[in-house]
Protein backbone atom coordinates (compact mmCIF):
# COMPACT_ATOMS: atom_id res chain seq x y z
CA UNK A 1 0.00 0.00 0.00
CA UNK A 2 2.75 2.36 0.90
CA UNK A 3 4.60 1.27 -2.39
CA UNK A 4 1.23 2.39 -4.17
CA UNK A 5 1.29 5.66 -2.55
CA UNK A 6 4.26 6.68 -3.11
CA UNK A 7 4.23 5.84 -7.26
CA UNK A 8 1.59 8.34 -7.22
CA UNK A 9 2.84 10.94 -5.74
CA UNK A 10 5.95 10.86 -7.50
CA UNK A 11 3.86 10.61 -10.94
CA UNK A 12 2.05 14.08 -9.83
CA UNK A 13 5.02 15.85 -8.94
CA UNK A 14 6.23 14.49 -12.65
CA UNK A 15 2.41 15.88 -14.25
CA UNK A 16 3.12 19.40 -12.52
CA UNK A 17 6.50 20.08 -14.03
CA UNK A 18 5.52 18.49 -17.37
CA UNK A 19 4.59 21.86 -19.36
CA UNK A 20 0.43 22.06 -20.79
CA UNK A 21 0.56 21.37 -24.25
CA UNK A 22 -2.50 22.58 -25.90
CA UNK A 23 -4.85 20.45 -28.00
CA UNK A 24 -3.04 20.79 -30.93
CA UNK A 25 -0.71 17.92 -32.02
CA UNK A 26 2.90 19.32 -31.41
CA UNK A 27 4.79 18.24 -35.25
CA UNK A 28 8.43 17.47 -34.75
CA UNK A 29 11.07 19.80 -35.31
CA UNK A 30 12.59 17.98 -38.19
CA UNK A 31 14.22 19.88 -41.37
CA UNK A 32 13.65 23.38 -42.07
CA UNK A 33 10.45 23.91 -44.24
CA UNK A 34 11.69 24.20 -48.09
CA UNK A 35 8.01 26.38 -48.90
CA UNK A 36 9.40 30.06 -48.19
CA UNK A 37 7.69 32.80 -49.51
CA UNK A 38 8.48 36.68 -49.06
CA UNK A 39 5.44 38.64 -46.79
CA UNK A 40 4.15 41.77 -47.88
CA UNK A 41 6.99 43.72 -45.67
CA UNK A 42 9.71 42.16 -47.61
CA UNK A 43 10.61 39.60 -44.85
CA UNK A 44 10.73 35.91 -46.08
CA UNK A 45 9.60 33.34 -43.46
CA UNK A 46 7.26 29.85 -43.77
CA UNK A 47 4.35 31.74 -41.56
CA UNK A 48 1.55 33.63 -42.83
CA UNK A 49 0.23 36.79 -41.96
CA UNK A 50 -1.61 36.90 -38.42
CA UNK A 51 -4.92 37.46 -39.05
CA UNK A 52 -6.33 40.64 -37.51
CA UNK A 53 -2.84 41.76 -35.75
CA UNK A 54 -4.34 45.23 -35.41
CA UNK A 55 -6.81 43.65 -32.20
CA UNK A 56 -3.63 42.42 -30.60
CA UNK A 57 -0.08 43.54 -29.37
CA UNK A 58 2.19 42.53 -31.91
CA UNK A 59 5.69 41.31 -31.10
CA UNK A 60 7.93 41.22 -33.97
CA UNK A 61 10.49 38.50 -34.21
CA UNK A 62 14.66 38.78 -33.87
CA UNK A 63 17.22 36.91 -34.78
CA UNK A 64 17.70 33.87 -32.74
CA UNK A 65 14.38 34.35 -30.68
CA UNK A 66 12.06 31.28 -30.15
CA UNK A 67 8.70 30.54 -28.66
CA UNK A 68 10.00 30.07 -25.53
CA UNK A 69 12.30 33.12 -25.38
CA UNK A 70 9.29 35.21 -26.29
CA UNK A 71 7.34 33.48 -23.22
CA UNK A 72 9.83 34.09 -20.92
CA UNK A 73 10.19 38.01 -21.73
CA UNK A 74 6.30 38.71 -22.37
CA UNK A 75 4.66 36.40 -20.14
CA UNK A 76 7.54 35.86 -17.57
CA UNK A 77 7.38 32.33 -17.88
CA UNK A 78 9.16 30.57 -20.91
CA UNK A 79 7.00 27.50 -19.77
CA UNK A 80 4.13 29.07 -21.36
CA UNK A 81 4.78 28.83 -24.81
CA UNK A 82 2.49 26.85 -25.61
CA UNK A 83 -0.06 29.56 -25.22
CA UNK A 84 1.29 31.80 -27.70
CA UNK A 85 1.90 29.26 -29.93
CA UNK A 86 -2.15 28.23 -29.39
CA UNK A 87 -2.80 31.70 -30.09
CA UNK A 88 -1.11 32.44 -33.06
CA UNK A 89 -2.49 29.81 -35.80
CA UNK A 90 -0.59 31.21 -38.40
CA UNK A 91 2.54 29.81 -36.99
CA UNK A 92 2.95 26.48 -38.67
CA UNK A 93 5.15 24.57 -36.84
CA UNK A 94 6.50 26.35 -33.49
CA UNK A 95 10.22 25.47 -33.77
CA UNK A 96 10.28 27.55 -36.84
CA UNK A 97 9.74 31.04 -36.63
CA UNK A 98 11.73 33.71 -38.74
CA UNK A 99 12.89 37.09 -38.02
CA UNK A 100 10.27 39.62 -37.85
CA UNK A 101 7.28 37.22 -37.97
CA UNK A 102 4.42 38.80 -36.19
CA UNK A 103 3.79 37.41 -32.55
CA UNK A 104 0.08 38.44 -31.32
CA UNK A 105 0.48 38.43 -27.47
CA UNK A 106 -2.69 39.53 -25.93
CA UNK A 107 -6.06 40.95 -27.58
CA UNK A 108 -5.99 44.85 -27.02
CA UNK A 109 -8.97 46.34 -25.34
CA UNK A 110 -9.82 49.43 -26.81
CA UNK A 111 -11.69 51.80 -24.40
CA UNK A 112 -14.10 54.31 -25.67
CA UNK A 113 -14.36 58.06 -23.96
CA UNK A 114 -17.73 57.20 -21.84
CA UNK A 115 -20.26 59.81 -22.46
CA UNK A 116 -20.71 61.26 -19.24
CA UNK A 117 -23.82 60.64 -17.64
CA UNK A 118 -26.48 63.28 -17.69
CA UNK A 119 -27.54 65.72 -15.14
CA UNK A 120 -30.46 65.23 -13.07
CA UNK A 121 -33.98 66.94 -14.49
CA UNK A 122 -33.51 70.42 -11.52
CA UNK A 123 -36.57 69.73 -9.44
CA UNK A 124 -39.06 72.23 -9.35
CA UNK A 125 -39.06 74.92 -6.67
CA UNK A 126 -41.24 73.81 -3.72
CA UNK A 127 -43.77 77.08 -3.10
CA UNK A 128 -43.24 77.75 0.40
CA UNK A 129 -46.88 78.31 2.19
CA UNK A 130 -47.22 82.35 3.03
CA UNK A 131 -45.49 83.87 6.73
CA UNK A 132 -47.10 86.11 8.15
CA UNK A 133 -45.07 88.93 8.10
CA UNK A 134 -44.90 91.01 11.23
CA UNK A 135 -44.22 94.85 10.14
CA UNK A 136 -42.10 97.32 12.00
CA UNK A 137 -43.61 99.97 13.92
CA UNK A 138 -44.18 103.32 11.94
CA UNK A 139 -41.22 105.17 12.71
CA UNK A 140 -41.95 108.67 14.88
CA UNK A 141 -42.51 111.73 12.94
CA UNK A 142 -39.18 113.86 12.45
CA UNK A 143 -38.85 117.24 14.31
CA UNK A 144 -39.69 119.80 12.83
CA UNK A 145 -36.64 121.65 11.55
CA UNK A 146 -36.79 125.62 12.62
CA UNK A 147 -35.58 127.99 10.26
CA UNK A 148 -32.08 127.65 8.41
CA UNK A 149 -28.80 128.46 9.97
CA UNK A 150 -26.53 131.13 8.81
CA UNK A 151 -23.19 129.13 7.79
CA UNK A 152 -20.41 129.92 10.24
CA UNK A 153 -18.58 132.24 8.49
CA UNK A 154 -15.08 132.71 10.50
CA UNK A 155 -13.69 136.52 9.31
CA UNK A 156 -9.70 136.67 9.79
CA UNK A 157 -8.84 138.45 13.23
CA UNK A 158 -7.44 141.83 12.80
CA UNK A 159 -5.06 143.70 14.74
CA UNK A 160 -5.45 144.21 18.17
CA UNK A 161 -5.48 148.14 18.31
CA UNK A 162 -2.78 149.57 20.30
CA UNK A 163 -5.28 152.35 22.11
CA UNK A 164 -7.93 150.85 23.51
CA UNK A 165 -11.59 152.51 25.13
CA UNK A 166 -10.10 152.39 28.07
CA UNK A 167 -6.64 154.21 27.27
CA UNK A 168 -8.62 157.38 25.66
CA UNK A 169 -12.04 157.21 28.28
CA UNK A 170 -10.56 156.78 31.05
CA UNK A 171 -6.92 157.89 31.33
CA UNK A 172 -7.36 161.43 33.45
CA UNK A 173 -6.37 164.83 32.50
CA UNK A 174 -4.88 167.61 34.09
CA UNK A 175 -5.85 171.05 33.23
CA UNK A 176 -5.18 174.86 34.52
CA UNK A 177 -9.04 176.02 33.69
CA UNK A 178 -10.94 175.04 36.24
CA UNK A 179 -14.53 172.98 34.91
CA UNK A 180 -18.02 174.26 35.88
CA UNK A 181 -19.33 171.62 39.03
CA UNK A 182 -23.05 172.91 38.23
CA UNK A 183 -24.48 168.84 36.99
CA UNK A 184 -22.84 166.38 39.30
CA UNK A 185 -24.00 163.12 40.90
CA UNK A 186 -26.38 164.46 44.67
CA UNK A 187 -27.26 160.37 45.39
CA UNK A 188 -27.68 156.99 44.12
CA UNK A 189 -31.02 155.52 42.83
CA UNK A 190 -30.69 153.20 46.26
CA UNK A 191 -33.06 152.11 49.28
CA UNK A 192 -29.80 150.69 51.47
CA UNK A 193 -28.28 154.34 51.60
CA UNK A 194 -25.13 153.08 49.44
CA UNK A 195 -23.17 156.01 47.70
CA UNK A 196 -20.88 154.18 45.23
CA UNK A 197 -22.25 153.41 41.63
CA UNK A 198 -20.85 150.80 39.35
CA UNK A 199 -22.42 149.77 35.58
CA UNK A 200 -26.16 149.46 35.73
CA UNK A 201 -26.90 151.58 38.34
CA UNK A 202 -28.64 154.34 38.51
CA UNK A 203 -27.83 157.87 39.91
CA UNK A 204 -29.27 161.33 40.54
CA UNK A 205 -28.20 164.56 39.22
CA UNK A 206 -28.18 167.74 40.44
CA UNK A 207 -30.19 169.38 36.91
CA UNK A 208 -33.17 168.81 35.15
CA UNK A 209 -35.43 169.60 32.15
CA UNK A 210 -35.42 173.37 33.38
CA UNK A 211 -31.44 173.25 32.87
CA UNK A 212 -31.51 171.98 29.34
CA UNK A 213 -31.18 167.83 30.87
CA UNK A 214 -32.72 165.61 28.29
CA UNK A 215 -33.33 162.19 27.76
CA UNK A 216 -30.85 160.45 26.05
CA UNK A 217 -27.87 162.69 26.74
CA UNK A 218 -24.61 160.64 27.38
CA UNK A 219 -22.06 162.75 29.89
CA UNK A 220 -18.30 161.54 31.06
CA UNK A 221 -17.84 161.39 34.79
CA UNK A 222 -14.62 163.07 36.24
CA UNK A 223 -13.25 163.61 39.69
CA UNK A 224 -11.19 166.26 40.86
CA UNK A 225 -8.52 164.86 42.74
CA UNK A 226 -5.42 167.65 43.61
CA UNK A 227 -3.53 170.02 42.23
CA UNK A 228 -0.32 167.93 40.12
CA UNK A 229 3.15 169.73 40.96
CA UNK A 230 6.60 168.93 39.53
CA UNK A 231 8.60 168.81 42.31
CA UNK A 232 11.72 169.66 40.47
CA UNK A 233 10.22 172.73 39.17
CA UNK A 234 12.13 175.89 39.64
CA UNK A 235 9.27 178.13 39.64
CA UNK A 236 5.70 178.38 41.02
CA UNK A 237 4.48 178.05 37.66
CA UNK A 238 7.17 175.38 36.91
CA UNK A 239 5.99 173.17 39.34
CA UNK A 240 2.10 173.93 39.23
CA UNK A 241 0.78 171.46 36.44
CA UNK A 242 -3.21 172.21 37.15
CA UNK A 243 -5.82 170.19 38.70
CA UNK A 244 -5.77 166.27 38.14
CA UNK A 245 -9.15 165.06 37.02
CA UNK A 246 -10.03 161.19 37.10
CA UNK A 247 -12.01 159.75 34.74
CA UNK A 248 -14.75 158.17 36.52
CA UNK A 249 -17.30 156.78 33.74
CA UNK A 250 -19.63 157.12 31.37
CA UNK A 251 -23.63 157.35 32.06
CA UNK A 252 -26.98 158.50 29.81
CA UNK A 253 -29.67 160.01 31.16
CA UNK A 254 -33.25 158.25 31.25
CA UNK A 255 -35.26 160.22 32.78
CA UNK A 256 -35.50 163.87 33.18
CA UNK A 257 -37.48 165.84 36.16
CA UNK A 258 -37.72 169.73 35.92
CA UNK A 259 -35.37 169.95 38.73
CA UNK A 260 -33.19 166.89 38.95
CA UNK A 261 -32.59 163.83 36.05
CA UNK A 262 -31.80 160.18 36.81
CA UNK A 263 -29.06 158.58 34.56
CA UNK A 264 -28.02 154.89 34.39
CA UNK A 265 -23.86 154.29 34.38
CA UNK A 266 -23.27 152.57 30.99
CA UNK A 267 -19.38 152.23 31.29
CA UNK A 268 -17.33 152.30 34.77
CA UNK A 269 -13.57 152.99 34.63
CA UNK A 270 -11.14 152.27 37.70
CA UNK A 271 -13.18 153.76 40.35
CA UNK A 272 -17.13 153.81 41.22
CA UNK A 273 -19.34 157.12 40.73
CA UNK A 274 -19.43 158.87 43.96
CA UNK A 275 -21.67 161.80 44.94
CA UNK A 276 -19.75 165.24 44.41
CA UNK A 277 -18.59 163.75 41.03
CA UNK A 278 -19.21 166.24 38.12
CA UNK A 279 -20.43 165.51 34.63
CA UNK A 280 -19.09 167.32 31.41
CA UNK A 281 -20.67 166.42 27.53
CA UNK A 282 -19.55 163.04 26.54
CA UNK A 283 -16.85 164.31 23.37
CA UNK A 284 -15.65 161.94 21.68
CA UNK A 285 -11.07 161.42 21.66
CA UNK A 286 -9.76 161.53 18.30
CA UNK A 287 -5.86 160.47 18.95
CA UNK A 288 -3.61 159.58 15.47
CA UNK A 289 -2.53 156.28 15.63
CA UNK A 290 1.14 155.49 15.84
CA UNK A 291 2.65 152.98 13.28
CA UNK A 292 4.01 149.96 14.23
CA UNK A 293 6.12 148.50 14.62
CA UNK A 294 8.34 150.68 15.94
CA UNK A 295 12.39 149.94 16.56
CA UNK A 296 13.47 150.58 20.06
CA UNK A 297 17.16 150.31 21.59
CA UNK A 298 18.55 151.34 24.50
CA UNK A 299 21.01 153.66 22.21
CA UNK A 300 18.39 155.59 20.93
CA UNK A 301 18.36 159.21 20.63
CA UNK A 302 16.24 162.05 19.38
CA UNK A 303 16.66 165.41 18.29
CA UNK A 304 13.42 166.71 18.73
CA UNK A 305 14.23 168.87 21.49
CA UNK A 306 11.18 168.50 23.55
CA UNK A 307 11.89 167.38 26.67
CA UNK A 308 10.09 166.63 30.07
CA UNK A 309 9.95 164.20 33.09
CA UNK A 310 7.56 162.11 34.34
CA UNK A 311 5.48 163.32 37.41
CA UNK A 312 3.08 161.29 38.51
CA UNK A 313 0.90 157.76 37.55
CA UNK A 314 -2.93 157.65 37.38
CA UNK A 315 -2.73 154.69 39.69
CA UNK A 316 -1.12 157.02 42.80
CA UNK A 317 -4.16 159.67 41.95
CA UNK A 318 -7.16 157.62 42.83
CA UNK A 319 -6.19 157.92 45.70
CA UNK A 320 -7.79 161.36 45.97
CA UNK A 321 -10.91 163.15 45.64
CA UNK A 322 -13.51 160.75 46.88
CA UNK A 323 -16.13 161.95 49.45
CA UNK A 324 -15.71 159.88 51.95
CA UNK A 325 -14.05 161.50 55.38
CA UNK A 326 -10.63 160.65 56.02
CA UNK A 327 -7.50 161.72 57.02
CA UNK A 328 -6.58 162.90 53.13
CA UNK A 329 -3.14 161.23 53.54
CA UNK A 330 -1.26 158.50 51.53
CA UNK A 331 1.17 156.25 53.30
CA UNK A 332 4.88 156.60 51.57
CA UNK A 333 8.16 157.51 51.62
CA UNK A 334 8.11 161.79 50.71
CA UNK A 335 12.09 161.61 50.23
CA UNK A 336 15.38 160.29 49.73
CA UNK A 337 16.25 157.54 47.35
CA UNK A 338 12.82 155.81 47.87
CA UNK A 339 11.03 158.97 47.19
CA UNK A 340 10.72 158.39 43.67
CA UNK A 341 8.19 156.08 44.32
CA UNK A 342 5.90 157.99 46.15
CA UNK A 343 3.95 158.97 42.79
CA UNK A 344 3.63 155.36 41.88
CA UNK A 345 5.94 152.85 39.27
CA UNK A 346 4.33 152.07 35.95
CA UNK A 347 4.45 149.77 33.21
CA UNK A 348 3.30 148.65 29.88
CA UNK A 349 -0.11 149.58 29.90
CA UNK A 350 -0.19 152.04 32.96
CA UNK A 351 -0.76 155.73 32.64
CA UNK A 352 1.46 158.42 33.68
CA UNK A 353 1.08 162.32 33.36
CA UNK A 354 4.28 163.99 32.13
CA UNK A 355 5.20 167.71 32.52
CA UNK A 356 5.14 169.09 28.98
CA UNK A 357 1.85 170.14 27.30
CA UNK A 358 0.22 172.88 24.67
CA UNK A 359 3.06 175.23 26.17
CA UNK A 360 5.86 172.80 24.37
CA UNK A 361 3.42 171.47 21.52
CA UNK A 362 2.64 168.47 22.35
CA UNK A 363 0.10 166.79 20.83
CA UNK A 364 -2.18 163.89 20.87
CA UNK A 365 -0.01 160.27 19.34
CA UNK A 366 2.62 162.11 19.81
CA UNK A 367 5.60 159.33 20.81
CA UNK A 368 8.19 160.09 23.39
CA UNK A 369 11.12 157.73 24.67
CA UNK A 370 11.79 157.80 28.39
CA UNK A 371 15.15 157.83 29.58
CA UNK A 372 17.40 157.56 33.04
CA UNK A 373 20.73 157.93 33.97
CA UNK A 374 23.47 155.35 34.48
CA UNK A 375 23.23 154.99 38.60
CA UNK A 376 26.23 153.46 40.21
CA UNK A 377 26.05 153.11 44.11
CA UNK A 378 29.35 153.59 45.28
CA UNK A 379 27.74 152.04 48.84
CA UNK A 380 28.24 148.65 47.94
CA UNK A 381 31.58 148.59 45.65
CA UNK A 382 34.78 150.25 45.20
CA UNK A 383 34.79 151.52 41.74
CA UNK A 384 37.49 153.50 39.56
CA UNK A 385 37.81 156.91 39.68
CA UNK A 386 37.08 157.21 36.54
CA UNK A 387 33.38 155.93 36.92
CA UNK A 388 32.58 159.66 37.08
CA UNK A 389 32.73 159.71 33.30
CA UNK A 390 29.77 157.90 33.14
CA UNK A 391 27.43 160.72 35.18
CA UNK A 392 25.74 161.84 32.38
CA UNK A 393 25.29 158.92 30.50
CA UNK A 394 21.71 157.71 29.81
CA UNK A 395 19.47 154.70 28.30
CA UNK A 396 16.21 154.22 26.90
CA UNK A 397 13.98 152.38 29.07
CA UNK A 398 10.44 152.66 27.52
CA UNK A 399 8.33 154.47 25.56
CA UNK A 400 5.25 156.20 25.43
CA UNK A 401 1.89 157.43 23.49
CA UNK A 402 0.26 160.95 24.24
CA UNK A 403 -3.38 160.59 24.80
CA UNK A 404 -4.75 164.17 26.08
CA UNK A 405 -2.88 167.54 26.01
CA UNK A 406 -3.66 169.95 28.96
CA UNK A 407 -1.75 173.51 29.10
CA UNK A 408 1.16 172.40 30.83
CA UNK A 409 0.97 168.79 31.53
CA UNK A 410 0.07 165.57 29.50
CA UNK A 411 -0.96 162.13 29.30
CA UNK A 412 0.47 159.41 28.35
CA UNK A 413 0.11 155.26 27.68
CA UNK A 414 3.41 152.79 28.84
CA UNK A 415 3.43 151.22 25.14
CA UNK A 416 6.84 149.48 26.12
CA UNK A 417 8.94 149.72 29.24
CA UNK A 418 12.12 147.21 30.29
CA UNK A 419 12.04 148.94 33.98
CA UNK A 420 9.40 150.19 35.88
CA UNK A 421 8.66 153.80 35.08
CA UNK A 422 8.57 156.47 37.90
CA UNK A 423 8.87 160.23 38.98
CA UNK A 424 11.97 161.83 37.51
CA UNK A 425 12.27 159.85 34.31
CA UNK A 426 13.02 162.01 31.44
CA UNK A 427 11.34 161.94 28.48
CA UNK A 428 12.14 162.75 24.94
CA UNK A 429 9.83 163.03 21.94
CA UNK A 430 11.08 161.44 19.06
Amino acid sequence: MKTLLAALLMASSVWAQTAQVPNKTLPKQGPPPKHLTVRSDGHVSANQDPASPEKFELYLVKQGDTLSHIAGEVLENPRLWPQLWEQNEHIINPHWIYPNDKILIKPVTLITEAKPPEPDPTPEPQQEPPRKVQLPPPAPPAPSQGPAQPALIVEQQKPVPELKFDDLYCSGSVRTAPLPKDLKVIAKFDATGSVLATETDYVYLSQGSEDGIATGNTYQVVRPTKTLTNPNGRTKAERDLGMHYLDIAQLRVVLAQPEFSLARVIHSCADAVDVGDILLPFQRTVVPLPSRPRPFSPIAVTTSGIKGTIVSTKDVMLNFGSSFKGTRQTPGVRGGRLGSVDRGVATEGMVVYIDIGQDQAVNPGDIFLVYRGVAVDQRLYDFPTEVKKLKNTRSAIGELVVLKVGERAATALVTYAADGLMLGDSVERR
